[in-house]
């Protein structure tokens, strides 16, 4: 299984308010059929830049509204601000437990109710 260089991998909250977990899916470098898609020995290149992995950014707001992020590629020495620039996605900026995701995705109120000790963010929470 592919990881992160940068062990960004979990649950966070995101610079625009949003709450959510960054994924780091299994990478294989065959399956982007990409018109500027450079093979060298069974290594992604795209404009010169070597693909070492892909992300994806599921998130949702304090409204429960889900977004679904995409699963972008990223690069040797790129940062994650780099990657969250280049693609739109907002930047983590401060890691969550797990169980905020899991009561985001269950749509349960009170579990994020009690985790609100251990997330202040989470006070305003009202799933719609």
């Amino acid at each position: 299984m592919f990881g992160s260089p940068y062990g960004f991998h979990g649950s966070y909250l995101f610079d625009d308010g949003t709450f959510g977990y960054i994924a780091d899916p299994e990478f294989d470098p065959e399956e982007f059929a990409l018109d500027d898609a450079v093979y060298v020995d069974d290594e992604l290149y795209i404009d010169g830049k070597h693909a070492i992995g892909n992300l994806y950014i599921d998130r949702w707001t304090k409204e429960g509204e889900f977004i679904q992020g995409g699963c972008f590629l990223y690069f040797d020495e790129e940062t994650m601000r780099d990657y969250c620039d280049r693609n739109g996605e907002p930047y983590p900026v401060k890691r969550i437990p797990d169980e905020v995701i899991e009561a985001f995705e269950a749509g349960d109120q009170k579990i994020l109710k009690r985790l609100r000790w251990k997330v202040r963010e989470l006070k305003g929470v009202r799933l719609v």
